[in-house]
């Protein structure tokens, strides 16, 4: 028995609303209009300007990034041409031929340190887009920082894509910053290297010194390691304590706090008599006892 065929599905037309059609052809010719009113503009323009190449956008896009490549390269020309011409002029004839050029020496002068600074080098490719004036700011940057911005990408917090976003005056006072970071670090360098050089000094004097020698030194050392470490008590943590004792408020908190401080520094000397097993000769009396004990055993020292 043959099957019975399935209908087929009821096609049902959308119902148009009043107007729609009326309303996407008004909007259609109106984008029409504006694009061709647009294009009229941009023929007028290029027509002004003599301009015969396509208006694209994205061609003349690349087209204005070749502009500034090219003006890039031009800053560096300029800067060459003005170095070569200052160092040809006969003496007084630089500033005449400026002049002439309509260039004021302040202006040169930049161009020129710019070209100095920058040409010839690898970091040129890299920063012929930034322009004279953001050029003249990364002057200041030593050539370890520019090789790390330019080869790198970065150096310290400054970006090379941050270099051509930035206004002058940030960037500016980015290199001021990376400037101040290097010359912090340049000088804890510095400190450090010259403790190394005091270590180093102190033992080629030490290999050079007999037992005796070598022990008195060790003595005066630690004698003005222990002075410091007095007067720091006597005098900074006794006046912070006056200071606090002085001050009444806090109720009887403050008195707990100043009791912690002294405590802190009791207990590292407690510590160090127990490291190294030592009497305690913080009285007179006891120092005196510690004294004649040391004499004693020095001389015994000697006999034997």
């Amino acid at each position: 028995m043959a099957r019975k065929p399935t209908p087929a599905p009821e096609v049902k037309e959308a119902a148009l609303q009043p107007g729609t059609l009326e309303a996407d052809t008004a909007a259609a010719n109106q984008l029409a209009v504006a694009k061709l009113a647009q294009n009229e503009r941009v023929t007028a323009l290029a027509k002004q300007l003599n301009y015969q190449g396509s208006t694209d956008p994205a061609v003349l896009e690349n087209s204005a990034q070749d502009a500034l490549r090219r003006i890039g390269m031009a800053v560096f020309e300029l800067g060459g041409y003005l170095l070569l011409l200052k160092e040809s002029c006969p003496h007084g004839q630089f500033l005449p031929a400026l002049e002439r050029l309509n260039f004021a020496p302040q202006a040169a002068q930049r161009y020129m340190q710019v070209t100095r600074r920058f040409a010839n080098t690898a970091s040129m490719r890299h920063l012929e887009s930034a322009g004279v004036a953001k050029l003249i700011e990364l002057v200041a940057l030593d050539d370890e920082q520019l090789e790390d911005l330019t080869e790198l990408g970065q150096t310290g917090e400054l970006a090379l894509d941050d270099v051509a976003t930035m206004s002058v005056k940030q960037l500016r006072a980015a290199v001021r910053e990376e400037r101040q970071e290097r010359k912090a670090d340049a000088e804890v360098a510095a400190k450090k290297q010259a403790r190394i050089d005091k270590l180093e000094r102190d033992v080629l004097r030490i290999k050079k010194l007999t037992p005796d020698e070598d022990l008195a030194k060790l003595k005066k050392e630690a004698t003005g390691i222990a002075n410091d470490a007095e007067g720091a008590i006597v005098g900074n943590l006794r006046q912070a304590l006056i200071a606090l004792d002085s001050h009444g408020g806090g109720g009887g908190e403050h008195k707990v706090f100043m009791a912690g401080l002294v405590g802190q520094v009791q207990a590292q000397l407690t510590a160090l008599r127990e490291e190294f097993n030592l009497p305690d000769a913080s009285s007179l009396a006891d120092q005196e006892l510690a004294a004649e004990v040391t004499e004693w055993a020095f001389s015994k020292g000697k006999k034997d």
